[in-house]
C-alpha cells in the first residue's frame, strides 16, 4: 500500500462518479420542475446529486493535484522538445490547449456540436417539465398553505377542509407545502393537484369575506 497508488486509484474512481453524476445532472429537471414533483433518481434529490457532484470533484482535484506532485518528472517530460529543452509550448500542449479552446468558445458562441449537446439538454428539461409539471410561481413549494393557496386564487379554509377530507395531514396553514407534501409521502405537484381537483370538483372557491 502506497500514497502513491491510492492517489491514482483514488482519482480514477472519482473520475468514474463524476461523470456519472454529471450524466445525472444532465438529465434532471430544471430545478423549480424537480422541486416541485420532488423528483428523485436512485432516491436521490436534485439537491443530494448536486452536493454529491461537488463534493466528488473536490476530492478529484485533491487527487489530481497529489498524482501531479508524484508525477511531476512526467508532466515536465512532456513539456520537453526534441532536444530536452523545456518548452511549455511543445505540439502535444499546443494541440491540448487548441482543443480546450474550440470546446470553450464553441459554447460560449453556441456552434455545433457543443450547442447541440446543450440543447438536447434543454429538450430533455423541457419534455420533463410537461411530464412533471410547472409550479404556479418560483419556489412555490416553500410557501406557507396560507401564502400559497392565496396566490393561486383558492380560499383557504375550504383548501383546509379539502386536505383533511382527503386525509393530508399537516400542523397550521403556516407549514410549508413542501413539508406538509413529505409528511404525507406526495410530491408538492400531487398535493396541489389534490387541491386543484376538489376545488374543481365543488365549482371553485372564493375567497373568504
Amino acid at each position: 500500500m502506497t500514497i502513491r497508488k491510492i492517489t491514482s486509484l483514488t482519482a480514477g474512481i472519482n473520475l468514474v462518479l463524476l461523470v456519472l453524476t454529471s450524466v445525472v445532472l444532465y438529465i434532471t429537471p430544471m430545478g423549480r420542475v424537480a422541486y416541485w414533483a420532488n423528483w428523485k433518481f436512485w432516491g436521490l434529490t436534485k439537491a443530494q446529486w448536486g452536493d454529491l457532484h461537488l463534493n466528488l470533484g473536490l476530492i478529484f482535484l485533491l487527487a489530481a493535484l497529489l498524482h501531479s506532485y508524484y508525477n511531476w518528472p512526467a508532466i515536465i517530460s512532456y513539456l520537453k522538445n526534441r532536444a530536452r529543452t523545456l518548452t511549455v509550448f511543445t505540439g502535444d500542449f499546443s494541440v491540448a490547449l487548441v482543443l480546450t479552446l474550440v470546446v470553450g468558445l464553441g459554447t460560449f458562441f453556441m456552434v455545433p456540436p457543443m450547442s447541440t449537446v446543450i440543447n438536447f439538454g434543454t429538450t430533455l428539461k423541457d419534455m420533463a417539465a410537461k411530464r412533471y409539471g410547472e409550479p404556479p410561481y418560483g419556489h412555490a413549494e416553500l410557501s406557507s398553505l396560507e401564502l400559497f393557496v392565496k396566490r393561486v386564487g383558492l380560499d383557504l379554509e375550504g383548501s383546509k377542509k379539502i386536505l383533511l377530507q382527503a386525509g393530508i395531514r399537516f400542523d397550521n396553514d403556516q407549514q410549508s407545502i413542501l413539508a406538509i407534501a413529505e409528511d404525507n409521502n406526495l410530491s408538492p405537484h400531487e398535493l396541489y393537484g389534490i387541491m386543484k381537483q376538489a376545488a374543481a370538483q365543488a365549482g371553485g372557491f372564493f375567497p373568504a369575506s
